[in-house]
């Protein structure tokens, strides 16, 4: 059996180490939280592993398959009318293999078929396929499997999987026509400094006098590019890994994370996004049958924003250390009034999965409206901009043709 080498904090909050034998990494972290104790960090291999998973700060990296969203999401349809059905587990996924179009998801249905085979549970066979089935996934069916629901379970992975389709498409589609804009406006500008305005510069060089400042800053311009492209690009390049590498650091993607939630109209959009991610993900956990402390970290780990993360991170640890949910959530920083109040109720009427699903519901249409709001808003914004770059353009070159007619009128 593989042995791992465990790091985890105790009761007592002091960090232990030893070495541990399990079948997977997750058997791992499911004895140490049914211990009551925090995961830190699991290598595999004992101290020589080199692969590290580090619960709730280390994810796994692997990178997703192309396309495969769509894919994984039929895939959990099919799963759960297998579940529902009643057709043994093992000759159902033979049967989705063999008619999914993904080439990759095939392949992987078909080796969690064989570890099923093998002894290994439903949990631990996708464990091993990180590149389609994310832990969220991983840690809902477990829970699943432990009380008896994998239907039901399956059945929400679904519906949870299409609402976040459904926000990415939403928010793809209101960022288009903005996106198309720039891209036709950047080209543009490209071709006026590159091919037009060196033509211009031969003739305003034959000019007495200063030329007006947008003349000299257009021209400065178009003479960097022109007769110092490398180095220009050179500079891009640079600054683009500069500020890359700024923000790999967890103090500069802590402070943009924060600033993107204060943003005027894409504030409000990205928080109703992480509203409805977050309630999506406890209502799934809970309905797992998944402990609420464990359901928190899952949902704090599955959160792309290190200012959620952080808040959902710190509800953990208070009902771990025994605080209510109310008294918890009332404490975070980033969590709109209404869902507290919300929680509140649901969690003195006893009726949490109601609310839960209120507000699932109110937070997806309210996305909804902001982001019809958003491409509302970005229409006038565009326009504005092109409308000052062509302003720009045209006093830069036209200006000095005013000037000279003045003086050919005067002479």
């Amino acid at each position: 059996m593989p042995k791992f080498s465990v790091q985890y904090a105790g009761a007592d909050g002091r960090v232990h180490s030893e070495e541990m034998d399990a079948a997977t990494e997750r058997a791992i972290l499911a004895r140490l939280e049914a211990g009551g104790f925090t995961p830190i960090s699991v290598i595999s291999g004992g101290a020589a592993g080199k692969t590290k998973s580090a619960t709730g700060s280390t994810p796994r990296t692997t990178r997703r398959a192309r396309g495969s969203r769509r894919a994984v999401l039929d895939f959990t349809h099919q799963l759960a009318a297998i579940a529902e059905s009643g057709i043994p587990l093992i000759a159902g996924l033979k049967a989705v293999a063999e008619q999914t179009g993904h080439p990759e998801l095939r392949a992987a249905i078909a080796r969690i078929a064989g570890r099923i085979e093998g002894g290994r549970t439903l949990a631990d066979s996708l464990d091993a396929e990180p590149a389609f089935f994310p832990p969220i996934f991983i840690k809902t069916i477990a829970a699943g499997e432990t009380a008896g629901k994998i239907p039901e379970v399956l059945n929400s992975l679904a519906h949870y999987q299409e609402q976040e389709a459904e926000t990415r498409a939403q928010i793809r589609s209101a960022m288009t026509y903005p996106l198309l804009v720039v891209i036709a406006l950047v080209s543009a500008i490209a071709f006026m400094l590159v091919f037009v305005i060196p033509q211009f510069a031969i003739m305003f060089e034959k000019f007495q006098g200063q030329l007006p400042l947008p003349t000299r800053l257009l021209m400065a311009t178009s003479k960097a590019i022109t007769q110092h492209y490398v180095m220009v690009l050179v500079g891009i390049v640079a600054a683009w890994y500069a500020v890359k590498s700024l923000f790999a650091y967890s103090f500069a993607r802590n402070w943009l994370d924060h600033q993107v939630l204060k943003l005027p109209v894409f504030g409000n959009l990205f928080l109703g996004v992480y509203m409805v991610r977050l309630i999506e993900l406890l209502d799934l956990l809970t309905q797992a049958a998944l402990p609420i402390v464990q359901s928190l970290r899952v949902t704090a780990d599955s959160m792309t924003n290190t200012a959620i993360e952080a808040d959902v991170r710190k509800m953990g640890r208070a009902v771990e250390g025994g605080r209510s949910l109310t008294e918890a959530f009332s404490e975070a920083l980033w969590l709109t009034p209404l869902v507290k109040r919300m929680l509140a109720i649901g969690e003195q009427a006893g009726r949490t999965d109601q609310i839960f699903s209120y507000l699932k519901q109110y937070y997806a249409k309210q996305t909804h409206r902001s982001v019809k709001l958003l491409s509302t808003l970005i229409e006038p914004v565009m326009v504005t901009c092109l409308a000052a770059v062509v302003l720009f353009f045209a006093l830069a070159i036209f200006l000095p043709m005013w000037k000279l007619l003045k003086v050919i009128g005067t002479a």
